[in-house]
């Protein structure tokens, strides 16, 4: 298997760190450390990194609260400041995002995706005039792959609701996804400023490629469509050896098309709704350079159940071409488009097999029900629409 020995050399030398810091427990006190866990943050760091613009603010305790695990571990850190840190209004409440264990290093350290996210969240973010979390905080430890990354609470500002595979997703939110992705594939699209200033932004080709090398996507794919068989469509079984060319020949709109950001994970867990009805989107590791068809085929394919898909996906698709061409002053053929969104199916599935079967040295990134809806949401729209 491609990439298996780095893979082991990598973890190896990850589990020698983890191990240190559970040894020694160090704790982060000054701006320029990164706590190796939530257990390492002190009030003191959090008083550097979030009240160096208050004089005289400080953060004078902190409780730390655990939320879920996945890829990274996630929790809340609950906030008492002095007096002028209560004056300025600064955040009680925040989202945590680290890779305290082996497993959430490999995943979110080794393919450099917590470091793509703190990037997102410090240099991008600010430029989007889209519904997604501020980011406050995020470092990067490119010795130990430790990584830490704060992030507005949602829930505590916004009263938000996030959605998950028993969601029931309706046109109106459904509407809000796709013109949510206008917007932020707009935002950048066709602009030099993505390969000449952002140079650690990856094209979505190089992406897909590097991570399928070091998870051995291929052979775990082959593996998941076994073990996900149940759910789906005989028709795609039966051309299950054409999965993998079909992706790899997917990839060329990315590089033949005009490029944007793209989310690149946009599964229906990584959406939520304001109190207000705002659809927004959270968990930006996966970023890249891309088409936007990527995340729109995804989105649509993933949120909504086959039967919804069928009758809103070309309603859809026109609402954020309508979009996109308000923002851009450039409008993308409809049928041409719709040959996009068809073929880039095939690489919304493949976020999901490695989910399903995966290297026993990354983590269990979603539970198994969650991970069969989307394989058979998923398949069930390739076989409608004739993907392979």
């Amino acid at each position: 298997m491609g990439g298996t020995s780095t893979t082991v050399l990598a973890a190896l030398k990850i589990g020698g760190h983890v191990a240190f810091e559970r040894l020694v427990r160090p704790m982060a006190r000054q701006r320029d450390d990164v706590p190796c866990s939530p257990n390492a943050i002190t009030a003191e760091w959090l008083t550097a990194v979030l009240c160096h613009q208050i004089p005289e603010a400080a953060v004078t305790r902190v409780e730390v609260v655990p939320a879920s695990s996945g890829t990274h571990e996630r929790h809340r850190l609950m906030l008492t400041y002095n007096e002028a840190g209560r004056q300025a209004g600064l955040p009680t409440s925040i989202f945590t995002k680290s890779l305290p264990s082996v497993v959430t290093r490999m995943i979110g350290g080794f393919n450099g995706t917590a470091r793509v996210e703190g990037r997102f969240f410090t240099q991008l973010r600010p430029q989007l005039d889209i519904e997604a979390p501020i980011g406050y905080h995020a470092a990067f430890d490119r010795r130990t792959f430790a990584s830490i990354l704060l992030l507005e609470d949602l829930v505590a500002t916004k009263s938000a609701s996030f959605c998950d595979c028993r969601t029931s997703v309706t046109r109106p939110m459904a509407e809000g996804m796709v013109d949510l992705l206008a917007s932020l594939h707009a935002r950048f699209y066709g602009d030099r400023e993505l390969t000449t200033r952002y140079r650690w932004l990856a094209s979505y080709p190089r992406w897909f490629t590097v991570g399928a090398e070091k998870m051995s996507l291929e052979y775990y794919t082959r593996k998941a469509l076994d073990a996900a068989a149940q759910v789906i469509p005989e028709k795609v079984l039966a051309q299950r050896d054409a999965i993998w060319p079909a992706a790899m020949g997917a990839l060329a709109v990315h590089e033949r098309e005009g490029q944007g950001l793209i989310h690149s994970d946009v599964h229906i867990g990584n959406w939520y709704r304001t109190a207000t009805g705002r659809m927004g989107l959270c968990d930006w590791q996966c970023l890249s350079r891309g088409h936007w068809s990527r995340d729109v085929a995804y989105a649509i394919a993933a949120a909504l159940t086959p039967d919804d898909r069928r009758k809103w996906e070309k309603d859809l698709l026109a609402r954020y071409l309508d979009r996109f061409a308000e923002l851009t002053n450039s409008r993308p053929d409809f049928d041409e488009s719709f040959r996009h969104y068809r073929k880039q199916m095939v690489h919304a599935l493949l976020m999901w097999t490695i989910t399903l079967c995966h290297s026993p040295l990354l983590p269990n990134m979603q539970p198994e029900e969650t991970t069969l809806m989307m394989i058979q949401r998923i398949t069930t729209a390739m076989a409608d629409l004739e993907t392979l």
